[in-house]
């Protein structure tokens, strides 16, 4: 990852730390690439409200990456897929996100596309 997409990057990385404070961290790693913070976290209790979000198991932004305690068989791989995408689109990968899981909803976003087929995993609801 280059500098400069790392920065680009970080109001959206630091905005990761926030929702991992307030998510109750257990432990955080370094993952060497894609250059990453995993924390375990004990809830995800701040996104149970949005629809479609009542069973959170891993949840990425910018550089970090949360996970819960419920996670399946290559959570973690697909959580590091996003941000490769953040790598790719620095910055402006957030809004691409949210703009198409507003207009195609969350199981067709392109985005979540990409992170399930390259890891093979499923989503479960």
């Amino acid at each position: 990852m280059g500098f400069i997409a790392f920065s680009l990057n970080l109001p959206w990385t630091l905005v990761g730390f926030i929702l991992a404070l307030i998510s109750l961290p257990r432990n955080i790693q370094i993952n060497a690439k894609p250059f990453t913070f995993v924390i375990s976290v004990r809830s995800f209790w701040w996104q149970t409200w949005l629809p479609h979000h009542t069973a959170v198991r891993a949840s990425s932004i910018g550089n970090v990456v949360l996970l819960g305690g419920d996670l399946l068989p290559n959570d973690l791989e697909h959580e590091l897929v996003h941000v490769a995408q953040y790598e790719r689109r620095p910055f402006i990968q957030a809004f691409l996100y949210v703009h198409e899981s507003l207009r195609h909803g969350y199981r067709k976003n392109k985005y979540e596309i990409e992170a399930y087929e390259k890891v093979g995993n499923k989503y479960v609801e």
